[in-house]
């Protein structure tokens, strides 16, 4: 009974502290509390970068009237990111209320998805394309595991259409380093590869018609196709932008 008694409370205190720790770990978008124009739960946004979007948030708000809301977080709480930052967007109400001029870009890095959320006065100035190309921006510096530098790309390239449009000009722009390429040297390793293949085939088959015809057996041709090509990242979960 004992024994039974003790595997049983272990039991339980094991379920707490389970569940504990997923409430740490979770965040619900009506428990969110904004710290700024940047809110960094994920912690991936480094402090000079915080502190430049900090500023570029408030430059656009003072000549626009338009706010930029960025959010990170740890999980989404099994939502898709389009429903999470809705939620929030309308929890935070992000933008002037009347105007509804807002725009919020959420990233969950740990579930590598993405979201910007516009308001409705801002839709004629950030369409889908324009969000879209938003996040195709910050794409690559999200697949080189460089959160910072890509919502910092992205941020700035939405706080440029909004002051584009006010016919302003924003002097915050963030320091952003350039996208490392990435090198594939087994591409040319496959071309070669194929040419060798190539040759041999040709050089087998002019010394098959130099020995003369051979009986029996049915056959046909055999064509070779040759085509190089490089290898090719398929994309990251991370591209969920607007649709």
């Amino acid at each position: 009974m004992k024994r039974h008694s003790l595997l049983c409370w272990f039991g339980a205190l094991c379920l707490c502290l389970g569940g504990t720790c997923v409430a740490l770990w979770a965040e619900k978008p009506t428990d969110i509390k904004p710290t700024g124009y940047v809110t960094d739960l994920a912690g991936v946004i480094q402090a000079q970068t915080k502190a430049q979007l900090e500023a570029l948030g408030t430059e656009l708000e003072q000549k626009t009237g338009a706010q930029l809301a960025i959010v990170t977080v740890k999980s989404l709480e099994g939502q898709e990111a389009a429903p999470y930052a809705n939620e929030l967007f309308k929890h935070w109400g992000v933008g002037a209320k009347k105007q509804d001029t807002g725009v919020l870009l959420l990233v969950a890095p740990n579930e590598r998805k993405y979201w910007i959320e516009v308001g409705y006065g801002l839709e004629p100035v950030i369409n889908d394309a324009r969000a879209g190309d938003a996040g195709r921006l910050m794409v690559p510096y999200f697949r080189q595991g460089d959160y910072s530098a890509g919502i910092a790309a992205g941020a700035w390239q939405l706080a440029k259409y909004i002051a584009d449009d006010k016919g302003v000009t924003l002097t915050g722009m963030p320091q952003m380093r350039p996208v490392r390429q990435q090198h594939d040297d087994h591409g040319g390793l496959w071309v070669w590869i194929i040419l060798g293949i190539i040759f041999f085939v040709v050089l087998a088959s002019s010394s098959r018609s130099n020995m003369g015809p051979r009986g029996g057996g049915g056959g046909g041709e055999i064509h070779f196709q040759a085509r190089a090509s490089r290898h090719r990242e398929q994309p990251l979960s991370v591209v969920q932008g607007r649709p």
